[in-house]
């Protein structure tokens, strides 16, 4: 049986994998979800239109999606200098200036490995004359975004993060 990329697509989409945890001082357990929303446009019978997020249910290509992650902290001891990162999606690209955190400090990554926040973001490209030259990242090229969590999280404490990203 032959599967399409999009099926893949709907899969990962529909199995969402988890975001990365990583904390820097203690280890308090932070339970992560997942929740994954498409962008529904309605038309009402005078032609006005609304915006709706729904459950995911197909896909197309320049379809929105949001990706929230939520956070609480199930342990017995606050959550400090939490971090969260979270790639963007195969064959999408991220939206610029959707990623959201209440009390974080968001940050880009080209490669997952260092990050900046889109002002510093630049990458390293030859021109025709093979001068090379550092160039500033547009939020087409970001593959991950961390949030680090700027307050502690008391226990039972929550919260979100989030980030929209268009199907290519």
């Amino acid at each position: 049986m032959r599967i399409k990329w999009l099926q893949l697509l709907m899969l990962a989409v529909s199995m969402s994998t988890l975001p990365v945890l990583a904390l820097a001082k203690e280890m308090p357990d932070l339970d992560l979800k997942l929740r994954v929303e498409k962008r529904v446009v309605l038309s009402n019978a005078e032609g006005e239109t609304r915006t709706e997020w729904r459950e995911v249910k197909s896909l197309k290509p320049g379809d929105m999606l949001k990706y929230t992650i939520m956070y609480t902290n199930t342990s017995t001891t606050e959550a400090r200098d939490a971090v969260i990162v979270d790639s963007v999606p195969f064959r999408s690209a991220y939206v610029s200036s959707s990623a959201k955190g209440k009390n974080t400090e968001i940050t880009f990554s080209l490669d997952g490995k260092e990050f900046q926040s889109p002002a510093l973001l630049k990458y390293k490209a030859k021109s025709p004359d093979t001068q090379e030259q550092e160039l500033l990242a547009t939020p087409e090229m970001y593959t991950h975004i961390r949030w680090q969590i700027t307050k502690p999280v008391p226990t039972g404490g929550s919260g979100k993060v989030s980030f929209k990203a268009i199907l290519k």
